[in-house]
């Protein structure tokens, strides 16, 4: 007779066996680094390789471009997708709005144009925000505490790493809110009702604890304050605060201090907080110094202001030179549709008033901006200027820290710079102290974030007692793009027009899933299969299948090599005469080869098909 026991242990037998297997699917899944054994160096997209938080961009297109058109089947499946991204990156709807450093090394943009990731990603977090909400939270961490100072980017990102790995981390912000440098993009590029979503929830699921108003050196805590407290590691993230005043060569260019003369940063803050009037500039002539995104940011914010808004800037209009405008096209060509006004290649020599209030401003032309080796320093022909009036002066010419903590944490160097490990962010003054972020190398959003996540893989090496360095430095080869007789074009980016997005709502139109589809479909190809496994991810096989060569059959005539749009099949001498090989690294296993050869001496080893064959064949 069988025993009650019996069923029991029989569906716990069956309930391992369907874990064991998940586990198994789930690992063969996942991505795998792919070496070309030739160089040594990590293949790679060139998309992947640009991405300062290694988000497997070709999966997350792959998984995308093979989504069913209708958006309620959709809809969970995107938010896998958006599970794998969030994984990496959990602020990847904040760079869905602000990023695209991916779309800049595309191999598509000198083709047909880059294909837009950024736009792709939009619709992801479009799905993903209200599930964010809900989503479950990390394990609650247990390790030892570390220390966090600074709540932008950098910061928010170390603090999400380190709690993933079991740490307990505490922010410690001077501010009353966080998210630094992101408080100041305006609101039509980066609503503030996804960046307090984002962070919120990022701080919920991460188990991140927040000290707000937290103040550090000249009468706040100090570092070893902080270490007595517990701390046993600390990631210092403070952003760059202060705004660069206004110089030519070496020199300061006096009267900023003139009335009608701000700087730029102070705007941008302002109007973000609603402290400024929607008329401020109304009826008024305003000059905006610099070339940056962020003087772009201020001209239109100030012409949302009712402003009449000239922007000068020492570059030149050609932004493929060496000495051409930084930023983005997108900016430059908003800017211009808004009406601004952009004058290249000027310097400001003076600022001039009258009574006490701004005037106008003397520009000599600026004949180079950088020097052979690639350094800054502006030259001039001084006996080539204009004048500009106006109103009002936004001086937006660059961001720099507060140094006074670092001088009073000894932790600059002789030549008064922050003395930090490249590679690892530790203070070379100071064990335990990590630096990052902006403070460390003014860049993007996404460069700090990845500061962030870089200094939380050496404290947990650097807590755990292990070699900070070892195994984490990597070169990476630039896979290429496929040879196609024509490839499909870029779609445009779709604004609203000019006349209803002078304000500070959003105005640039989201991608439809239809659209974003077909998007994604235009990527897929430049990887290795390996790195992505999209297909996998998505069941759609068991795993990658691998191209035989039965080189008794092979003729060595070269129809392989001709069709493959990938540059996968080569032919090689060996005692026979030609034969052919595949290059794992770039055949896609489409089977253009396999249909076109003679011979038949191609064949692909699927074991999907291997095994609904033998299952016909007992049948």
């Amino acid at each position: 007779m069988k025993k009650a026991g019996d069923d029991t242990g029989i569906k716990n037998m069956k309930l391992e066996d369907e874990m064991e297997k998940a586990v198994s699917e789930e690992k063969q899944a996942q991505v795998e680094e792919v070496i070309n054994e030739a160089s040594g160096k990590v293949y790679l997209p060139p998309c992947q390789i640009a991405c300062p938080l290694d988000e497997d961009i070709q999966r997350s297109h792959a998984m995308i471009a093979l989504l069913p058109l209708d958006a309620e089947e959709a809809a969970s499946q995107i938010i896998k997708i958006g599970d794998e991204i969030y994984d990496k990156n959990p602020l990847f709807l904040l760079c869905s709005y602000i990023c695209g450093l991916c779309e800049k090394q595309c191999n598509y943009k000198d083709q047909a144009g880059a294909v837009r990731r950024r736009m792709i990603v939009k619709l992801i977090a479009e799905y993903y925000l209200p599930y964010l909400e809900t989503k479950p939270p990390l394990p609650v961490p247990t390790k030892e505490k570390v220390a966090v100072i600074g709540g932008g980017p950098g910061g928010l990102m170390c603090a999400y790493a380190l709690s993933k790995k079991g740490y307990r981390v505490t922010i410690l912000e001077r501010d009353f809110e966080l998210g630094g440098a992101l408080r100041y993009i305006p609101r039509y590029r980066l609503p503030k009702d996804i960046v307090q979503s984002a962070i919120q929830n990022l701080l919920r699921i991460a188990h991140i604890d927040v000290k707000l108003g937290a103040r550090m050196g000249d009468g706040g805590e100090t570092l070893d304050d902080l270490k007595r407290e517990g701390y046993r590691a600390i990631f210092i993230a403070t952003g760059t605060p202060s705004p660069r005043p206004l110089t030519i060569g070496r020199e300061l260019v006096a009267g900023a201090d003139l009335e009608g003369v701000m700087f730029g940063l102070h705007l941008l803050f302002g109007v973000n907080q609603g402290r400024v009037s929607p008329q401020l500039f109304q009826g008024k002539r305003v000059i905006v110094i610099g070339g940056g995104n962020v003087a772009f940011d201020v001209a239109r914010t100030a012409r949302r202001l009712g402003g009449e808004v000239t922007l000068v800037c020492l570059e030149n209009e050609d932004r493929y030179s060496k000495g051409g405008i930084p930023a983005d096209v997108e900016e430059v060509e908003g800017a211009t549709e808004e009406g601004i006004k952009i004058t290249y290649s000027r310097g400001v020599a003076k600022i001039i008033g009258e009574d006490g209030k701004f005037k106008k401003i003397e520009c000599p032309r600026c004949t180079s901006v950088f020097e052979e080796d690639g350094g800054f320093n502006p030259q001039f022909d001084r006996s080539d200027v204009i004048y500009l009036e106006g109103d009002a002066l936004l001086i937006t010419t660059g961001q720099r820290p507060e140094r006074a903590f670092f001088q009073q944490e000894g932790l600059l160097n002789e030549r008064g710079r922050l003395d930090v490990d490249l590679f690892t962010l530790m203070s070379n003054r100071k064990g335990g102290v990590f630096i990052g972020g902006d403070v460390r190398q003014v860049g993007f959003a996404a460069e700090a974030m990845r500061d962030g996540v870089t200094a939380a893989e050496s404290i947990d090496r650097y807590l755990r007692g292990e070699d900070m360095k070892a195994g984490r430095e990597k070169e990476y080869e630039k896979a290429s793009i496929p040879e196609y007789l024509e490839y499909k074009p870029q779609p445009a980016i779709k604004w609203a027009p000019v006349e209803e997005r002078l304000n500070f709502e959003p105005f640039e139109e989201a991608f439809t899933l239809e659209e974003v589809i077909e998007e994604a479909r235009r990527c897929l190809c430049c990887g290795p299969c390996k790195s992505c496994k999209g297909c996998i991810a998505l069941e759609l096989q068991p795993e990658i299948p691998e191209v035989e060569v039965n080189e008794d059959l092979c003729s060595g005539c070269g129809i392989c090599v001709a069709v493959c749009p990938y540059d996968a099949s080569k032919l090689e001498k060996t005692e026979k005469g030609l034969v052919s090989v595949i290059d794992d690294l770039k055949c896609k296993r489409c089977g253009v080869c396999i249909s076109a050869c003679p011979a038949g001496a191609r064949t692909i080893k699927d074991k999907l098909a291997e095994t609904v064959a033998n299952t016909c064949a007992t049948l």
